[in-house]
């Protein structure tokens, strides 16, 4: 089916939706009250590769708008016009420190958060939509997908340790690898996950061994035999977690559980010795293959799908030259020529999450500072669940499949419920839409203003439409006669509006970045 095809489908509901032939209203409710939470700062399949797609050269400091907004929505979801003006009169250098500064996040969105207490797609949620440091969140969702990890595994009193999973990924995001690596190791929902916490020396279990060389710091069947597994899983025997009253199981070493006996690991390259998990981390990370990975992955994640070898061992020199820093690797990619190319631009299917924070903070839109915002929130959530993304809750340990994967219908259609909820719009905050970001509503009985609000909200997401699409899009405000925009009720125009603004955010070039 052709997109074409697919967006006069998401009409065909639009209208069933607004005219009531379903008799449901998808949109939720909720207005609200609160701040804004805006800190200082910004936020207060890809080709085969050639020239520019595969130079990590710097890019010129100045930015075009629509790089500006390439820029912002790979790494930090999207940017609303004024946020994209503010990188442009930045400049690229400036603005990439923006994003990588650590900015506090104001309190009310902290105590927000809180209040879902060990509901992480409830609880991150408020700091993808709300955060000053979008880019951190972004890394930290890029690490749950690589590092997956799910709280269906804990129940009862063990449920905190979902929320202590999630912190630390967010903590060491852009941290340091090797600490992250060790951080990750002795996380309470690792060790229940990957049966870490239940191998001892008498009876090791191989499941967190196997998978820290294939999916965390090497790749599948690379350097590594089977043979080298059971011997890496002595070293991560000992480690058990601690449970006492009224407290969250934390991690041990138990050295009576621990295999002291030499391990003959990568024999090749590695001196046998009597190796524990911190010696296991560090003879990984002494391979080159490791920094490789890492450096094939992150650029992955913000340019393209494929890297050159140049491209991935000169990334993996920055690593090591930072003794395994994160973010001197994600600041060189996104000043590089690279991230700028026509390679990169439009190259990745977003997935359910970073596309429906990308629209959400693109419009301005922003969450309900009350108890009865959980409501909606809860909706939201349960929403890209259904589309495929539950947050901390990946189908199996390899994390989500990507890429065009996202686009199965239901999926689509999953995603464009999403949309559909309710919130707040703006520093005014107001409740049903972006009003400061649409021509003026005493032009609205105006009937040339329908293709206006068209233009306008394909800008917001800078898109070029076609003139078909153009031509749907004020269908959708016209209703097909049947409600027209301005002439017989009136009332209903902000509601017209407010489909065209979830259908236009459905757009192939707004799934895609």
């Amino acid at each position: 089916m052709s997109y074409t095809t697919r967006l006069l489908c998401y009409v065909a509901i639009t209208l069933m939706t607004v005219t009531g032939c379903n008799g449901t209203d998808p949109t939720g409710g909720g207005d609200g009250n609160g701040g804004n939470g805006n800190g200082g700062g910004l936020f207060g399949g890809g080709s085969s590769g050639s020239g520019e797609g595969q130079s990590l050269a710097k890019h010129g400091d100045q930015l075009t708008s629509d790089e500006a907004y390439h820029l912002l929505r790979r790494a930090a979801f999207g940017g609303t016009p004024e946020q994209v003006e503010q990188v442009v009169q930045m400049g690229l250098t400036a603005a990439v420190e923006d994003l990588l500064e650590q900015k506090p996040v104001p309190s009310e969105w902290e105590e927000l958060a809180e209040l879902h207490e060990d509901n992480i797609p409830r609880r991150w949620m408020v700091y993808l939509l709300e955060s000053p440091n979008p880019l951190h969140e972004r890394m930290a969702l890029f690490w749950h997908d690589r590092f997956a990890t799910s709280r269906r595994v804990v129940s009862g009193r063990d449920r905190n340790l979902a929320v202590i999973h999630w912190n630390m990924l967010r903590d060491q995001a852009l941290g340091n690898y090797r600490t992250f690596l060790q951080e990750l190791t002795i996380d309470p929902l690792m060790l229940i996950w990957l049966d870490g916490a239940n191998s001892p020396k008498d009876n090791p279990n191989e499941n967190y061994a196997r998978e820290f060389w294939e999916l965390f710091t090497l790749g599948r069947d690379i350097l590594y035999t089977e043979d080298d597994i059971k011997e890496s899983t002595k070293a991560f025997t000992g480690i058990t977690l601690l449970r006492e009253s009224e407290k969250d199981a934390r991690p041990i070493y138990d050295l009576l559980n621990h295999d002291t006996s030499v391990k003959r690991i990568l024999p090749s390259r590695v001196e046998p010795g009597d190796y524990d998990y911190l010696g296991m981390i560090d003879l990984t990370l002494d391979q080159p293959e490791a920094a490789r990975y890492v450096a094939r992955n992150l650029f992955v994640a913000f340019v393209h799908d494929n890297p050159s070898d140049a491209v991935v061992n000169d990334l993996a020199q920055t690593f090591t030259d930072s003794n395994f820093e994160i973010e001197p690797v994600v600041r060189r990619i996104l000043t590089s020529q690279a991230m700028f190319s026509t390679d990169a631009i439009g190259s990745h299917i977003t997935s359910p999450v970073e596309h429906v924070v990308g629209v959400f903070r693109t419009i301005d839109m922003h969450m309900h500072s009350e108890d009865s915002q959980g409501y909606i929130l809860n909706a939201l959530c349960n929403e890209l669940a259904r589309a495929g993304q539950d947050l901390l809750n990946p189908p199996g340990v390899e994390g989500w499949t990507e890429g065009e994967a996202w686009l199965e219908d239901q999926w689509l259609i999953n995603r464009f419920w999403a949309l559909s909820r309710t919130m707040e719009f703006g520093p005014d905050r107001t409740s049903d839409l972006p009003y400061h970001m649409l021509p003026p509503v005493e032009r609205w009985a105006e009937r040339e203003i329908r293709g206006e609000i068209v233009d306008t909200i394909a800008s917001w997401f800078h898109l070029v439409l076609t003139e078909e699409e153009k031509d749907i899009y004020i269908e959708v405000l016209d209703q097909n006669g049947w409600r027209a925009f301005h002439l017989l009720e009136p009332d209903q125009q902000p509601r017209h509006v407010g489909e065209l603004i979830r259908l236009i955010a459905v757009h192939e070039n707004v799934i895609t970045n």
